[in-house]
């Protein structure tokens, strides 16, 4: 059927993008970026079809397709795009508005679209929480121990009411992303394979905790760049930050169900092994990123937006502080030193949660989402034939 070309998408992409400054207007859907990406043997149309849905307009579709969160961001597509339209940097754009359109609390439109949103986001969250934890009466006395300074129970109550709120927002926006794929999928005719929901929940977890597309993306990569060391590739150091920040999630929330915060603990309890050794694998995946993000010079670092800097630089700061405050909850005497970088952990901590569901790390949960959903797909061939000539 016919459609009426809506431009306003891609300019509400755009402002999502290399503050302001991205344009695909050049692309002309010539093919080369799905030649060369290593994920296009999956999709055929990916990652074109994607520009072109924000070219005509579709949002709707755009929304609702798995392609937007199949981009690993290597950048092989706008080194090689003949005519400089920088689609990685689209599919970036095109991700975070996204996210800001599944947030129901508007919160994220205003960190995503600019900097100076982003950095009052922070600032709201930093403030509340720093006026929150200081508001029990033990705030300013450097001679209470670590735990008293901030007690135990404070910190708790806080935490499971912070986890709630925003475990009911990020489920929120996970029903909206589910919401428009079921109802994309009904109106295209497309039957949903409901006896397929357990293979297709552990085939995405599967991928989200390994990577294992992101793997082949590498493995392919590597091939044609030739040899680089292990711990260097992509795919490493993706996995060192992912799986390191999965391990302190989990020795925090561990530490909040099993024990009350503040109980003194030997260094070799579990919990505390735990975070400290996700803490030193995430701080190490971390801080190659930020390096070469640093150097620029090589996609996908060679252009850096406000927001590919904020959640690295806000999660090396997070971890950092709490490795100090491994050393510092053993200290024989408290001092101002300790103190201040405990408060700044525990509101950087809160800061960082209570953000996940706002900026780009919140595609951990909809990429995530995205591939369980498309594994419950079965379309007929005519059917899926028909929806692809319309894009």
């Amino acid at each position: 059927m016919p459609r009426i070309v809506d431009e306003k998408l891609m300019q509400k992409i755009k402002r999502h993008g290399a503050g302001g400054k991205l344009d695909v207007s050049a692309c002309f859907n010539c093919g080369n970026c799905t030649a060369v990406c290593p994920l296009a043997q999956d999709s055929g149309g990916f990652p074109r079809r994607v520009i072109r849905m924000a070219q005509v307009g579709m949002e709707r579709e755009l929304l609702a397709s798995e392609e937007l969160w199949r981009c690993y961001a290597c950048g092989e597509c706008t080194q090689t795009c003949p005519r400089k339209a920088d689609p990685a940097g689209f599919m970036a754009a095109a991700r975070s508005y996204a996210i800001s359109r599944f947030d129901l609390t508007g919160l994220a439109g205003l960190a995503n679209r600019s900097a100076l949103g982003n950095l009052l986001v922070f600032l709201f969250f930093s403030t509340f929480f720093s006026i929150l934890l200081s508001s029990n009466g033990s705030f300013g006395h450097p001679e209470l121990p670590i735990f008293q300074f901030l007690p135990g129970e404070w910190i708790h109550d806080i935490g499971v009411v912070l986890f709630a709120v925003v475990g009911l927002s990020a489920f929120l926006g996970l029903l909206s992303m589910t919401w428009r794929f079921w109802t994309m999928q009904r109106s295209r005719g497309v039957q949903l394979r409901l006896s397929a929901i357990p293979g297709a929940i552990f085939s995405a977890l599967e991928d989200a905790l390994l990577h294992r597309r992101f793997r082949n993306c590498d493995e392919e990569q590597t091939a044609v760049k030739g040899n680089q060391p292990w711990y260097l590739r992509p795919w490493t150091v993706h996995l060192a930050v992912m799986s390191g920040f999965l391990a302190m999630l989990l020795a925090t929330t561990l530490d909040y169900m099993l024990k009350p915060i503040g109980s003194p603990v030997p260094p070799w309890y579990p919990m505390r092994l735990l975070g400290l050794i996700g803490g030193l694998v995430c701080l190490y995946g971390v801080s190659v990123v930020l390096v070469r993000r640093a150097k620029g010079g090589q996609a996908p670092y060679d252009r850096s937006s406000f927001a590919d800097w904020f959640f690295p630089v806000l999660l090396f700061c997070t971890v950092v502080t709490g490795l100090l405050c491994e050393i510092v909850v053993y200290l024989p005497s408290p001092t101002a030193l300790g103190h201040g970088i405990f408060f700044a952990h525990v509101v950087l901590a809160m800061d960082l949660v209570a953000m996940m569901p706002l900026t780009k790390f919140a595609h951990v949960l909809y990429r995530t989402l995205a591939l369980a959903l498309y594994a419950l797909r079965h379309a007929p061939a005519k059917v899926t034939a028909s929806v692809e000539a319309r894009v």
